[in-house]
């Protein structure tokens, strides 16, 4: 038994290998594929087909319905909806009741007069006083102290201007 381990028992016949790929594609063709293409063109299919696909095309050329991604309905809900969501917030955020008046700084009042923008003279402010505005006016009472008004006066008006009068 020994002496028989080593011998291969399988043989090819000749020329086995050099012919297969040819002998296998023939069993293949022979076994899987039709024997016809199962297509079939009409005759004279390719000699009038220019003039058909140009019919077909200027009988399809009917305008397409086109439908549009976002509709404009949607964009006037939309609007009317930010505008409701403006006119809420505008009217139940009564958090400031300030006025405008009484938001204005003193300053920017007193800016907007020196640069003359208010062009009103002694006679128009007279005219929106009235004799009980005049008659309530408490004369002694100090709005200012001595030194803060001359240091305003000192700052507003010129020298020229004091020793003048």
């Amino acid at each position: 038994m020994e002496k028989n381990k080593n011998i291969p028992t399988f043989k090819t016949p000749k020329n086995y290998f050099e012919t297969f790929e040819e002998r296998l594609f023939v069993k293949m063709a022979e076994e899987n594929f039709p024997k016809s293409t199962g297509f079939k063109i009409p005759k004279q299919y390719f000699e009038n087909f220019d003039a058909r696909i140009l019919k077909e095309i200027s009988s399809s050329e009917k305008p397409k319905k086109v439908i549009p991604l976002f509709p404009r309905k949607y964009f006037g809900y939309a609007a009317a909806i930010a505008a409701s969501l403006v006119i809420g917030f505008t009217l139940f955020n009564t958090k400031n009741n300030t006025s405008t008046l009484d938001s204005l700084q003193l300053a920017a009042i007193d800016t907007y007069i020196e640069e003359g923008n208010l062009n009103l003279d002694l006679y128009d402010v007279t005219s929106y006083i009235e004799n009980e505005d005049i008659a309530n006016i408490d004369l002694d009472a100090k709005y200012f102290t001595d030194s803060s008004l001359k240091e305003y006066l000192f700052e507003i008006i010129d020298t020229e201007t004091l020793i003048d009068e």
